[in-house]
Parts: C-alpha cells; sequence; structure tokens
C-alpha cells in the first residue's frame, strides 16, 4: 500500500473514530424520537444532503448516515481484532476512539511511546490492507 492511501484511510478512520461514541449517542436518541426509524431498511439512494423539506426523511438521511459511519468504525475493529487481536484492538480504541495519547498508552501497557506508534501502524496497515484484497 502506498504511504498517500495509508495516510488517508488512517485519516478517516481517525475522524470517524473520534465521533464514533456521540454518533451513538444520536442514533439512541433519534430512535427513541422516532421509534420505527429502526425498522427502516437502509437505502444509499436516501442521502440527500442539503435538501430540506418538513416530511421528517431529514432525520432518517441523518440516522442512515450515523449509521454507516457507526458500523463502519465497528467493522474495521472487527478485523483489527480478527487479524491482529484483542490487544491491538483495545490499544487502538484507547488511541482514536478515547483519544488517549500515546505516551499514556505505553506507560499503561508497558511499552515506550515509539513501540506503540510503530504498533498501531502495523496493525492498521494490515487491516487495510486485507480490506484491499476482500475488494
Amino acid at each position: 500500500m502506498e504511504r498517500e492511501e495509508y495516510k488517508r484511510l488512517i485519516t478517516h478512520f481517525h475522524s470517524s473514530c473520534k465521533v464514533f461514541l456521540k454518533e451513538i449517542e444520536r442514533v439512541l436518541e433519534i430512535e427513541k424520537q422516532y421509534p420505527a426509524v429502526k425498522d427502516l431498511k437502509f437505502d444509499d439512494q436516501i442521502f440527500r444532503i442539503g435538501l430540506s423539506d418538513n416530511t421528517g426523511r431529514g432525520m432518517l438521511e441523518l440516522y442512515q448516515f450515523l449509521n454507516a459511519d457507526i458500523n463502519y468504525v465497528k467493522d474495521i475493529f472487527s478485523q483489527i481484532e480478527k487479524l491482529c487481536g484483542h490487544n491491538a484492538k483495545v490499544i487502538i480504541w484507547s488511541l482514536f476512539v478515547e483519544d488517549r495519547i500515546q505516551e499514556d498508552v505505553a506507560a499503561e501497557y508497558g511499552l515506550t511511546r515509539r513501540q506503540v506508534q510503530y504498533s498501531v501502524e502495523h496493525w492498521m496497515l494490515e487491516v487495510f490492507e486485507s480490506e484491499q484484497h476482500a475488494e
């Protein structure tokens, strides 16, 4: 995998992780407010960002968008655990979702910051490359 492609993928994943917990909260709020929304099937043709109307469709679009991002993060973490192990998943979760700094995570696991940095890059490359081969 080329470096630029890796940087693009890791940036996208990291951005999704930073909002992951807030997106889950928002999805639960929408489901509480509109219980029927859980039964609607995902339709990628329904995205019409920028169009507003008063039919409640905007909430469905938001719900679907949030769920797509949540599922993306869940799928990547599932791949991390499958390919790299539970410890890799926990470390990456700490860094990307909990937004902890490498020094703190390294200290918690008896590693150096550089070992954490190297390991995360190695694990994420493995995950992204396996996804490319699966497509």
